[in-house]
């Protein structure tokens, strides 16, 4: 192999190497970077956040749409578990969500999955102790792959007429940390 040969070789190494690092630290960095911004705007974390109806002024949510109301809660569980009860309409589309510091969507549970009026999630990391359990009639437990990530809500408003309604039920989603069965919050 002549001298030049292995110089374009050598280069051409290094360039695939480059190229490589920069794709794959791009496709790690990018969307815990847009979470971690999305997270910071939404506000105080493991606390139920409430929109108004999405409009041409208004981006809580990326790409919201004028048909949904939106409750968000960004989590931090680094303090300790986490517990979102949560209202459930059966007369119009409902769902709630769970996204990791990632950007992945981990769980999703819709108004047709759930069997009564309201949910409970108690969301952990694997470790972590477990809080006292109440009397809840459904009760999902989740693992979250992050220590930070979101909760998202949404409820189709299928008319004008039900959107007063609809926010009111949101309004009373509760998202909060709770004590773990041996007091430590």
């Amino acid at each position: 192999m002549s001298d030049r040969a292995r110089e374009w070789a050598f280069w051409a190494a290094v360039t695939i190497l480059v190229a490589a690092v920069v794709h794959f630290g791009t496709l790690y960095a990018v969307p815990r970077i847009v979470m971690m911004r999305a997270l910071t705007k939404l506000g105080t974390p493991n606390v139920m956040h409430f929109g108004k109806r999405p409009d041409a002024t208004t981006r809580m949510i990326v790409r919201p749409s004028p048909d949904l109301l939106y409750a968000t809660c960004p989590y931090d569980l680094s303090k300790g578990a986490l517990r979102v009860i949560a209202p459930v309409t059966h007369a119009n589309y409902w769902s709630v969500s769970a996204f990791d510091a990632a950007t992945n969507n981990y769980f999703v549970r819709n108004d047709q999955k759930i069997a009564g009026d309201a949910i409970e999630i108690l969301m952990l990391q694997h470790g972590q102790p477990w809080p006292p359990f109440d009397n809840a009639l459904e009760r999902i437990i989740l693992f979250s792959p992050s220590t930070r990530g979101l909760i998202l809500i949404r409820a189709v408003v299928d008319d004008d007429k039900h959107v007063a309604a609809l926010q009111t039920m949101l309004h009373r989603t509760r998202c909060e940390t709770v004590a773990s069965a041996n007091g430590v919050r």
